[in-house]
């Protein structure tokens, strides 16, 4: 995983990793045809709801020479392949302190290309955050201590906010839980996905996100899970599809969760790492686990991070967040 540190104007992040894209000879993945109105509609949605993100897309058109609509269809718009996603994630709160645990489960070859951003916005939160999309995050910790985490729900499409320009959002414009809550719950959305949020006060939830609506699950005791699958009762009856195993792991962080007595970095990677349950993610026949995970304590806001299975590749600490939380 690539460790990337930005800061600036939107525009000036934008054009420094467009420079960084250029100097690697970056070029855009090839995509099956985009539907050209429907990437009207969501280009129009997200600017009005984030217009600083199309300043960072310029920027990063003009540092790297890959067309501006190009860069917009590849951030913006979903590839309209549904996928079977698995991703495992909780945050437990102890003690006055809380923390994040969260397994990204995807295909193998996307590990090359797999990124750590230290984000600092002019005009947003500091943050640290990884993802697989440049632009987007898929999850991270902000330095007001709010912590978010994505998990895909196979569905279909609407013209609205992609859900990685969603995490980045809250990441940079959002302070706490109920901040993050009303974004989502206001937003347009392209397609569905589950969010996992905790911050300082120990507030946790589950927003369960469909184009059509949305719900939250308030955590109603000191820990909070989600997968890949819909648990909201107002949402059962979108599901289409669920991944096989998404029930399965959510029943084993559940379980682990609530036999744990003390928690530390140590004991939610252990429940990481695990197996029985599916947690550590293996599908080798489909080229596919987990290719990174994080534990992170919202309190000091440090991050310790596994590239790869958890079960085999050593954690390392990420402090390049570590200040005192505003």
């Amino acid at each position: 995983m690539h460790e990337v540190n930005l800061s600036g104007s939107y525009y000036e992040i934008g054009q420094t990793y467009g420079r960084i894209l250029k100097n690697v000879g970056f070029r855009l993945p090839v995509r099956n045809r985009i539907d050209q109105r429907l990437a009207t509609e969501c280009r129009m949605i997200t600017e009005n709801v984030f217009p600083e993100i199309f300043d960072e897309i310029r920027g990063v058109s003009e540092g790297s020479g890959i067309g501006f609509n190009d860069l917009c269809n590849f951030v913006l718009i979903h590839p309209q392949a549904v996928d079977t996603p698995g991703c495992t994630g909780f945050a437990i709160s102890k003690d006055g302190e809380t923390w994040i645990g969260r397994n990204y489960d995807w295909y193998y070859w996307v590990m090359e290309g797999t990124e750590s951003y230290l984000t600092e916005p002019r005009g947003g939160y500091r943050s640290l955050a990884q993802t697989d999309i440049m632009i987007g995050r898929e999850d991270g910790v902000n330095e007001c201590g709010l912590g978010v985490a994505l998990f895909g729900i196979p569905s279909g499409f609407a013209p609205g906010v992609q859900f990685w320009v969603s995490i980045r959002y809250i990441l940079d414009k959002c302070r706490n839980v109920e901040e993050a809550v009303k974004y989502l719950e206001e937003t347009p959305h392209h397609c569905a996905f589950n969010v996992l949020l905790a911050d300082l006060s120990g507030k946790k939830a589950v927003v369960e996100v469909n184009p059509v609506i949305t719900r939250v699950r308030w955590a109603e005791g000191d820990y909070i899970v989600t997968t890949n699958h819909l648990n909201h009762p107002d949402m059962r009856k979108f599901t289409t599809f669920e991944p096989p195993d998404s029930r399965v792991r959510y029943a084993k962080c559940v379980e682990e969760l609530g036999k744990m007595s003390a928690v530390d970095e140590t004991s939610i990677q252990r429940i990481l790492s695990v197996h029985d349950g599916l947690v550590c993610s293996h599908i080798e026949n489909m080229g596919l686990g987990t290719i990174w995970s994080t534990v992170t304590h919202l309190n000091t806001l440090r991050v310790w991070r596994a590239v790869g299975h958890p079960c085999s590749n050593p954690s390392k600490e990420d402090s390049r967040l570590v200040k005192e939380v505003r």
